[in-house]
C-alpha cells in the first residue's frame, strides 16, 4: 500500500508540473485559434471600427481574463471588459435548472441584478440553453420581469450567450445597448465568452491537479531525496497493468564465532640442582 501511494504521487507530480509548464503556451494557441475563428465575423461589422473596439484591445481583454486563477477572478474581468462592447451586460448562474442573477454592468444598480431569477423557458435564454449558442433577439425575446425591472434597451435590440464548462451551460450573459448610446459589439461578446468558457476549463484543470510537495507533507520522500547507495539500487518494472517500485532484499551477512586461542602464560622458575626450566607454554 505504501509503495503504490508513493507511486500515486510521483504520477500526480509530474502531471501538475506538465500541465503548468504548458499553461502559457496553452493561453497564447486558445487566442490564436479564437481568433483565427471569428475574425471573418469580426471584419463584416458594418460600422466603422473605433480605436476603443480594435481587436488590439480586445486583445488585451482576452489576456485579462486569461490572467484570472479563480473562477470569480475570471467571471469579473469578463464582466469587466464586456461593457466596451455593450451598454448593460449581467451573468446568470445556471445551476438546478434556475438562472441566478450573480453581477452586473452598466446597470443603475447592478446588485438588484444579484438573487434575480432569469425565466429559462421562453425566448431566447430557452434557445440558448437548448442549443448551446448564442441568440440575439428584441427585448421580446426575453422575460418580461427582467425587462419590467431594468427596463428595456433604448434600440430594442439583446444578446444572450452561453457560457459552457464541460459541455454544460454554466452560465448565461445577457447583453444590449442600454438606453445610452445602444453600442452592441455582438462578434465581440461572443470571442469574450468563447474565451472565458475555455479559460475555466483550464483553471479547473489546474485546480484538480494537485500542488508540488504534496507527498513530502505527507511524509512519503521522493526517491530522488534517498541516500546515493538506495537511490543507485532502485530500479522500475513496468507491466501492462501496474508500475511497482522495489528493492533487492539484502541479506545480512553471517559471522563466524570468533577464534580462541589458547592463552600462553609465564610460569614461574623452577630451579634444582640438576634441571633449569625457563619461562615458556606448557
Amino acid at each position: 500500500m505504501a509503495e503504490r501511494n508513493a507511486i500515486e504521487q510521483i504520477v500526480e507530480r509530474v502531471v501538475s508540473q506538465i500541465l503548468e509548464s504548458h499553461v502559457p503556451q496553452l493561453r497564447v494557441d486558445l487566442v490564436r485559434r479564437v481568433m483565427e475563428e471569428l475574425q471573418p465575423h469580426l471584419g463584416q461589422t458594418s460600422r466603422p471600427q473605433s480605436q476603443e473596439n480594435s481587436p488590439a484591445n480586445l486583445l488585451k481583454a482576452i489576456s485579462a481574463i486569461h490572467a484570472g486563477t479563480t473562477q470569480k477572478e475570471i467571471l469579473r474581468t469578463l464582466l469587466d471588459n464586456t461593457v466596451r462592447y455593450s451598454g448593460r451586460v449581467a451573468l446568470f448562474v445556471v445551476k438546478g435548472g434556475a438562472a441566478t442573477g450573480w453581477q452586473g454592468r452598466g446597470f443603475e444598480n447592478n446588485d438588484d441584478v444579484k438573487d434575480f431569477v432569469l425565466d429559462l423557458t421562453m425566448g431566447a435564454a430557452a434557445r440558448a440553453m437548448q442549443a448551446r449558442m448564442a441568440f440575439a433577439g428584441t427585448a421580446a425575446d426575453v422575460d418580461p420581469q427582467l425587462i419590467a425591472q431594468f427596463g428595456g434597451p433604448s434600440d430594442d435590440q439583446m444578446l444572450i450567450l452561453p457560457l459552457l464548462l464541460k459541455d454544460k451551460v454554466a452560465a448565461l450573459v445577457y447583453a444590449d445597448g442600454g438606453d445610452g448610446s445602444g453600442k452592441m459589439d455582438a462578434a465581440a461578446l461572443e470571442v469574450l465568452v468563447t474565451a472565458t468558457s475555455a479559460w475555466l476549463e483550464v483553471a479547473s484543470l489546474r485546480k484538480q491537479a494537485p500542488k508540488d510537495g504534496a507527498g513530502e507533507a505527507g511524509g512519503e520522500r521522493h526517491p530522488s531525496m534517498w541516500p546515493p547507495q538506495l537511490r543507485n539500487t532502485l530500479r522500475l518494472m513496468q507491466s501492462p497493468n501496474q508500475i511497482l517500485w522495489f528493492l533487492p532484499v539484502q541479506r545480512p551477512r553471517q559471522r563466524r564465532p570468533p577464534m580462541i586461542l589458547p592463552s600462553c602464560r609465564p610460569k614461574k622458575r623452577i630451579s634444582t640442582a640438576r634441571l633449569s626450566v625457563s619461562p615458556g607454554c606448557w
